[in-house]
């Protein structure tokens, strides 16, 4: 039996509809319950949000660690891209590590790191020996930075191999028998091609990085300055249970990710139309 869309759609559909009702109705439930004590007049949690600088901080650094991130993401992965294009013996063997990489975060990143580069990592007491890295801190905003762009390039290679093969070549060949220097090339022909794909990679790596809490919590515990971990800590409750809260912040949340993919894609939409 041939697998036709319509099939795979119906095959697919009561697991679609058990994650869609596992993921919305409480979520759903929470934010109207939310919503109504606001809209009543009642104590209403997100005045004690944007009230609470705590909160505000753990916004704001989510927002600069997922853009910083998904800047460095997407030049190093783009740039791995273009070299793997140009030397394709490496593309299976890299592909597949980017594959792995790109799902190594979590617990397994956090330890490699903390290993590697914490208080009494390997590389952190070679450095120090020799007089470097003396106020390094795995835990510092730099430590996240440097764990959210170690799952972020391998996830920008995976998503920008396939955007970059379909790059005509003739038009490199065509642009250098014309005297265009490379940089030249990639400035008027190559990036605007590649500028619907780079932006829809780019709202993609913004939103895998803000909603990251496994790498974060196992680097820093609930201290970690980012928005999931205050989520988690707020409903597990580590000193008191703050389910409204922990309501508010998840809106933040939803927003923040629904604007930065939604924008993605009518951005990278109206390049490919303009284009």
């Amino acid at each position: 039996m041939q697998l036709t869309p319509a099939r795979a759609w119906l095959a697919a559909g009561p697991l679609l509809l058990l994650m869609a009702a596992a993921l919305l109705l409480p979520f759903g439930w929470r934010s109207v319950d939310l919503l109504r004590a606001c809209v009543s007049g009642s104590e209403c949690a997100l005045h004690e949000l944007w009230a609470d600088r705590f909160y505000i901080d753990a916004i704001a650094r989510t927002v600069l660690l997922s853009a910083a991130s998904t800047a460095l993401g997407l030049v190093l992965g783009l740039g791995a891209a273009l070299h793997l294009v140009a030397h394709p013996r490496w593309e299976k063997p890299v592909a597949v590590l980017a594959g792995l990489g790109a799902n190594f975060a979590g617990v397994p990143l956090a330890l490699s790191l903390t290993l590697l580069l914490g208080s009494q990592g390997v590389l952190t007491t070679i450095a120090r020996d020799a007089g470097l890295l003396q106020s390094w801190d795995l835990n510092s905003d730099a430590g996240l930075l440097l764990a959210f762009t170690a799952f972020q390039v391998p996830l920008a290679v995976a998503l920008l191999i396939a955007p970059v093969r379909l790059l005509d070549p003739a038009l490199a060949e065509a642009a250098a028998t014309l005297g265009a220097r490379p940089a030249a090339f990639w400035r008027r022909v190559g990036l605007p091609l590649l500028a619907p794909s780079l932006v829809e990679t780019a709202s993609l790596l913004f939103a895998n990085a803000a909603a990251a809490y496994a790498t974060p919590f196992a680097l820093a515990g609930t201290a970690s300055p980012v928005l999931a971990v205050r989520i988690a800590a707020a409903v597990s409750g580590d000193i008191f249970s703050q389910p409204e809260l922990a309501t508010a912040l998840s809106l933040v949340m939803a927003v923040l990710l629904l604007t930065v993919i939604a924008g993605g894609r009518w951005w990278s939409a109206r390049l490919r139309r303009s284009a």
